[in-house]
């Protein structure tokens, strides 16, 4: 008689309908349908709906929550659409897009967030081009005390939420995914938090979580492929501020600005105390970040058997000590590894193939008798192990060291080594022994290398072609072979480690110690969890570097048509024409042009995924490049989360301005406390009417500088005079400034941009202006101390 008990459904959830700042307070399910809840409140304070009791469960199947329409810009989108408060709140299949905080939750012990998809809501308009970075586009997450992290707002935002869930939890298309603060012992698993603008995941102040079988790739800003690669402070995984014991295993974190991002904090920063110690990273895929697949800074951690290819650098360890690195897959990085002021750190069994260069430690010459941390704590360069390594194909030097006490290279394989070490300064301690190198050519090693028990075995095979700058930036070729390239990153991994060994290349030299090895990284790994899914970019998938396309609301998703120029450009013997590669990318589908102004296509229809040359020509030169075309084929969704159902007629194209300025520069010096240019106006004005320390003219006016702008001019206080002769058709323009510090901009003599005559960071001010047709800008700029920027742009809007 019990089995009619125990087979009956658990009792239905009460319905409600949802109305403008409703309170929840026990279990209930949502009435199904679409609710447009605007809300204003950013900070904590308020929200769309308030959930608020203890142990219930919030049922939102078939429902949406929107606080804008769909069809509002990204930067336009406001409040926080459900704040939660109590023990045990469980939400199920909640959609909730268009604000600036999706959901907030804070003490909330227990909490559940689950089958939930939290995509679309509030990102910045992203100021930097294909041409030129604009640091305006730079953020700061080093403080969070008082949740100054909201300013960027989020998909999911946790304020100490201890012993979470977020499981099968999707946020796209947004700036910030799962961001949490003072929050240990959660567990975020099978969820997607991917082409976000700056960060998929972030921590701060928060321990003993697990993050495992999530996608979360292309979270990043700040890149031009073949330009620039700056990251400015976008990754994958954030962690900072005394965040320790967290496991971080069988994730997909690729094309983030970082992969991972550890920084100790600005307590360790002070005291030289505590960190971020003891995080394990294990079985993840790092790879294709513009700076660093992995920084971790100021503390102790490992980082074991992940794969980290096509960066800047694979590993950033500054001042980390007593780190684990080991049995990871390096591969195509500028720098595999590179770490100043490290301390007994162990690099253990790792591939590298085809890196510029392998291992790059040293110490600085002095500190900044300002910073606490070396007042507390000794930052000497010492005791590093390098072991059990298979190191190829590298083409700048492998090993290049500067300043460092005991370096031990020990049992490792070497082979086709353009150079194989760049000596520096003071090694005492220096071993380089039992080890192996293959090549055409046996080296000569350099005098102060200890070589002992190395051995040469001739080898013919050639040293593959390099891939990488020094300066972290892919080398670009003029042509492009699809298949080769995405066949670089396809190398022997298994994230899992379900039987880890040594590459059999190394049989060799295999011995107790060597097997030791292997079993403890065996033993490292984390159990896959039951029911977790495979998160790893599957053969064939557009990947890599070259498929990293940020654009004015971050990286492009592959989920709508894109036209998106490639380097390099050609031009014709005569000079008379430039010719570029465009890639069309999206769907499946076909494509058609509707118009172009200032170019020629090589043809006007053609399919999707396909590719378009255009040629312009230089002895008429457009003001305005501009390419519109049409998209008919599989289901699209545009960067606001707009779906065009299959078989729609999709707008897309290309749009580029040049808008020719010709402008003479000047550089002074200004005294602290004599002539500052916010309090002391006259003196000031006095200092421009003298002679400059540096001047030139250009025809683009982008000033960046960490310290002197040029020869003759000071680091800090210092000015610039700029007069720019405008030759551009008369009309409506946009006149967009990023300045750091101050500056005030005039045309025609008319102040048009006031309000930035100021101490700031790099900022962007803009105004709508009207030429005549024969148009001079005046501006002023002032620069007090650190980094300094002025960079104007001109915009036809008719």
């Amino acid at each position: 008689m019990l089995w009619p008990i125990l087979l009956a459904a658990p009792p239905a959830l009460p319905e409600v309908t949802l109305t403008p700042g409703m309170k929840i307070a026990s279990s209930v399910r949502v009435r199904p349908g679409t609710y447009i809840l605007p809300n204003a409140k950013e900070d904590g304070t308020g929200a769309a709906i308030f959930i608020e009791g203890d142990n219930i469960t919030i049922d939102l199947s078939g429902v949406t929550i929107r606080g804008t329409e769909p069809t509002v810009e990204p930067d336009q989108r406001t409040g926080t659409g459900l704040l939660i408060e109590g023990t045990g709140v469980e939400i199920r299949n909640a959609k909730v897009h268009g604000y600036k905080v999706g959901i907030m939750a804070r003490h909330s012990p227990g909490l559940k967030i689950t089958n939930s998809d939290l995509s679309y809501n509030w990102k910045q308009h992203l100021k930097s081009t294909l041409e030129k970075e604009d640091t305006s586009d730079w953020m700061s997450y080093h403080q969070n005390d008082k949740n100054e992290w909201l300013r960027y707002g989020a998909a999911l935002y946790l304020d100490n939420c201890d012993r979470f869930e977020v499981r099968d939890v999707v946020a796209r298309g947004g700036q910030n995914g799962l961001m949490m603060t003072r929050t240990d012992g959660g567990l975020v698993w099978n969820s997607d938090f991917s082409f976000l603008s700056s960060i998929g995941v972030g921590m701060y102040r928060s321990s003993g979580n697990r993050i495992m079988h999530n996608n979360i790739d292309w979270c990043v800003r700040g890149y031009s492929h073949g330009v620039y690669n700056r990251g400015q402070d976008s990754t994958g995984i954030l962690i900072y501020e005394q965040s320790h014991r967290n496991v971080f295993a069988y994730n997909s974190v690729t094309h983030g600005g970082d992969g991972f991002f550890l920084w100790a904090g600005q307590t360790t920063m002070d005291t030289g105390e505590g960190g971020c110690n003891d995080n394990l990273l294990f079985g993840n895929d790092f790879s294709h970040a513009p700076t660093n697949g992995i920084e971790a800074t100021f503390s102790r951690n490992q980082f074991v058997n992940n794969k980290v290819m096509e960066c800047w650098h694979g590993v950033w360890g500054g001042y980390s000590y007593d780190t684990l690195i080991a049995g990871n897959v390096f591969g195509l990085n500028a720098e595999a590894i590179a770490i100043e002021h490290g301390q007994d750190n162990k690099i253990l069994g790792n591939t590298f193939r085809r890196d510029r260069n392998v291992l790059r430690i040293w110490q600085n010459a002095s500190q900044d008798p300002h910073w606490g941390y070396p007042k507390h704590r000794d930052t000497k360069s010492r005791d590093l192990t390098f072991e059990w390594n298979l190191v190829a194909d590298v083409d700048g030097p492998a090993f290049w060291l500067t300043d460092t006490d005991n370096i031990s290279l020990r049992h490792n394989l070497l082979a086709r080594l353009a150079k194989p070490f760049e000596l520096k300064g003071n090694l005492p301690g220096m071993r380089f022994e039992n080890s192996e190198y293959r090549g055409a050519n046996e080296p000569q090693w350099p005098a102060e290398v200890p070589a002992r028990n190395v051995s040469y075995v001739p080898s013919p095979t050639p040293a593959a072609p390099p891939t990488m700058q020094g300066s972290g930036n892919v080398i670009v070729t003029d042509k492009f072979d699809q298949r080769e390239y995405l066949s670089r990153f396809n190398v022997p991994w298994d994230p899992y480690a379900r039987n880890w060994q040594l590459p059999g290349a190394m049989d060799e030299l295999r011995t107790a110690e060597s097997a030791a090895l292997e079993q403890m990284i065996y033993e490292l790994a984390p159990s896959p969890l039951r029911g977790g899914k495979d998160p790893f970019l599957t053969a064939g998938t557009l990947r890599g570097r070259r498929y990293i396309l940020v654009d004015e609301w971050g990286p492009y998703d592959f989920q709508s048509p894109k036209l998106w120029p490639r380097l390099p450009v050609t031009t014709s013997a005569d000079g008379k024409t430039q010719t570029q590669v465009f890639d069309i990318l999206g769907p499946v589908g076909k494509w058609q042009v509707k118009s172009s102004k200032g170019v020629t296509l090589s043809a006007t229809r053609g399919q999707v995924p396909g590719q378009v040359t255009v040629t312009t020509d230089m002895e008429n030169p457009s003001a305005i490049t501009e390419i519109q075309l049409e998209f008919v084929g599989q289901q699209t969704v545009d960067y606001r989360g707009v779906v065009s159902p299959a078989g729609s007629r999709v707008p897309f194209g290309f749009r580029r301005t040049n808008v020719p300025i010709q402008w003479a520069v000047k550089h002074y010096a200004w005294q602290k406390d004599v002539s500052d240019p916010r309090t002391q106006a006259e003196a000031f004005a006095t200092i421009l009417k003298g002679a400059p320390l540096a001047q030139f003219t250009t025809n683009r006016l982008e000033i960046t500088a960490y310290g002197s702008p040029r020869a003759g001019v000071p680091d800090n206080y210092w000015a610039t005079v700029a007069r720019g002769v405008v030759q551009a058709a008369p009309g409506r323009y946009r006149l967009r400034v990023t300045t750091d510090d101050g500056c005030r901009v005039r045309l025609n003599g008319e102040e048009v941009i006031s309000n930035a005559w100021k101490y700031q960071g790099p900022t962007e001010y803009a105004a709508e202006v009207v030429l005549k047709g024969q148009d001079v800008i005046d501006i002023e700029h002032f620069e007090i101390d650190g980094y300094a920027t002025l960079m104007v742009r001109l915009e036809p809007l008719d």
